[in-house]
């Protein structure tokens, strides 16, 4: 069935004629990349001839087209899924980095806060590093560790000096 439709594309007068044929086509196998392709090439030489096309409608895997000269067909959506921004679930290092970035606003306070918060974003990047994530997630994990035992050092210090100013 497909060969002949394709025939008749090639054996067909006008370009649309080999479109409406190449419709047929597809509604009866709308999973056909042959036809598909041969769609998508006569519907280029038909915008050579006139680029218009006017927006009529859509399905789910089509959209309802127009030409200048009042021809209506339809086209296939080959789209990539989108997705959505901001994504539904947060990232699974977000927990590791919100504590972190507590730990290094509690380095103001003589860095006592992030005595404290450190070892909490630290437990949670090593909570993610024990489960099975994305290379990326590892990675920012590993960076969340690391800047966690550096704001410990850190703050550790600070403590050292705030006990050695007050004695």
């Amino acid at each position: 069935m497909l060969s002949s439709s394709l025939d008749l594309v090639q054996t067909s007068e006008t370009l649309e004629e080999s479109v409406t044929t190449l419709n047929q086509a597809l509604g009866q196998n709308p999973q056909d990349a042959a036809a598909r392709q041969a769609l998508y090439e006569t519907m280029q030489q038909l915008l050579r001839q006139n680029a218009f096309l006017a927006y009529q409608g859509e399905t789910n895997v089509l959209y309802q087209v127009r030409t200048q000269a009042d021809f209506q067909f339809s086209s296939p959506k080959d789209r990539a899924v989108v997705e959505p921004y901001p994504p539904h679930e947060p990232p699974p290092a977000r927990q590791a980095i919100h504590w972190l970035g507590w730990s290094l606003v509690g380095l103001v306070p003589a860095g006592l806060g992030t005595l404290f918060m450190a070892p909490v974003a630290a437990r949670a990047a090593v909570q993610l590093l024990r489960q099975p994530a994305a290379r990326a997630d590892h990675r920012r994990a590993w960076i969340v560790l690391g800047g966690a035992v550096g704001l410990w050092l850190v703050a550790l210090v600070l403590i050292v000096i705030l006990i050695l100013h007050l004695v």
